[in-house]
């Protein structure tokens, strides 16, 4: 196990370069100046010149690269153009919200999605069966957006039962706290509860024709310990890599989530610093969000060993 982590840790590091290189490249490239945003539009060309010399931006682009690089391999994200705060210090201020919500969506997303694929598998064909696999087509087609401002509609506007948007740390209490994830939450994890309910099930089918479970069924075992016991637990690599895929894939659907209710997350912290031409908070977030990915793929392939103690890296 120790080995193995020590192989993914060694590779991940120049997945990390190759993203911080493609990351500072592209945003070089983009379209605006954060030196012309900063001064204004009153602001004259000298003024925009000055601004762009204290940024360094009138540097070559490899100068700014290597700098760049330099306080990146000493810890040092950069300081925001916008504010001058460490970008370390930005993101550190907005995970709350973050983590908050992610732990929320993966809950709900967990508990239902399994239930229900291992339900459809073992109804198959029944009117349960159709019903939860024509919801998750639904939750499946569905844009994130779409759903996150229909649920504002009925559940904020019509009924007044929720918050609009918002969030209220654990500190002002569970009930506040709950009230303002309980829609953002349902947003996030509508998509990822269709994904993993669909490919739970087909897992599942294909396991419940093997021989090992015709077997024990013939040896008297109960319908419930054949799908627990035998069924899903053979079933569960794919099931795993599925939930390891929508975790990192729910890191976008964060940052959607986020601006639609007003959360003040990083993911929100990324819009604004790319509305904004902020660099350093651009690049901080968006390696910050790389290494979470890398972290979860990481514990995706040591699940692997755990389940199938066959597998060897």
């Amino acid at each position: 196990m120790l080995e193995l982590v020590l192989k993914r840790l060694l590779a991940a590091i120049p997945v990390m370069l190759i993203v911080s290189t493609v990351v500072f490249l592209l945003l070089r490239l983009a379209p605006g100046d954060p030196a012309r945003v900063i001064a204004g539009d009153m602001a004259n060309e000298e003024s925009i010149a000055q601004i762009r010399a204290e940024m360094g931006l009138d540097q070559s682009v490899v100068t700014q690269y290597l700098r760049w690089m330099g306080s990146l391999v000493q810890g040092d994200l950069g300081h925001s153009i916008q504010s001058k705060t460490p970008v370390g210090e930005l993101i550190k201020a907005r995970l709350g919200p973050t983590f908050a919500l992610a732990a929320w969506a993966i809950a709900l997303t967990i508990a239902l999605a399994i239930p229900l694929g291992v339900l459809a598998a073992w109804r198959h064909r029944s009117l349960a069966d159709r019903g939860i696999m024509a919801v998750a087509v639904l939750g499946f087609s569905v844009p994130v957006f779409v759903v996150g401002y229909l649920l504002i509609l009925v559940f904020s506007v019509q009924l007044n039962w929720l918050p609009v948007q918002g969030y209220a740390p654990l500190a002002d209490g569970l009930a506040a706290h709950a009230a303002h994830m309980v829609l953002p939450t349902l947003t996030l994890s509508m998509v990822f509860v269709a994904l993993i309910t669909r490919i739970t099930r087909a897992s599942l089918l294909d396991v419940l024709g093997e021989d090992f479970v015709r077997t024990a069924r013939a040896k008297g075992a109960t319908e419930r310990f054949v799908l627990f016991r035998h069924a899903l637990r053979n079933a569960a690599i794919p099931i795993v890599t599925i939930v390891g895929v929508a975790l990192t894939t729910l890191i976008s659907g964060v940052v959607v989530t986020e601006t639609i209710f007003n959360i003040a997350g990083v993911g929100r912290l990324i819009v604004d610093a790319v509305l904004a031409r902020d660099y350093p908070v651009v690049q901080g977030t968006i390696l910050f969000f790389s290494f979470i990915y890398v972290f979860v793929n990481l514990l995706i392939d040591m699940a692997y060993v755990v389940l199938d103690p066959r597998i060897r890296y």
